[in-house]
């Protein structure tokens, strides 16, 4: 799990977004245990917020170098922390 922004949270339990798409609400599988690769943002009631305009990818579909260069590169040229 890569995740930058530890020094506000340390661990996400939820991630919260519009209840529909037209308000930007995102639809995650929940039930079948697919990964997603999320992007969001940490409000300043400490909860993370997701929409249609943040970078949302089932994790099956990265090509194998993005999935190599999240766990590996990408941590190299940002304040991210791999856990």
């Amino acid at each position: 799990q890569m995740f930058k922004g530890f020094e506000k949270l340390k661990d996400v339990q939820y991630v919260y977004t519009p209840f529909d798409s037209s308000l930007c609400g995102v639809k995650l599988e929940a039930n079948n245990k697919k990964q997603y690769l999320l992007t969001g943002q940490i409000l300043s009631d400490g909860k993370v917020h997701i929409h249609l305009c943040n970078y949302i990818e089932p994790w099956d579909d990265l090509s194998l170098s993005q999935k190599k260069s999240l766990n590996q590169r990408y941590q190299m040229g940002c304040g991210c922390k791999v856990s």
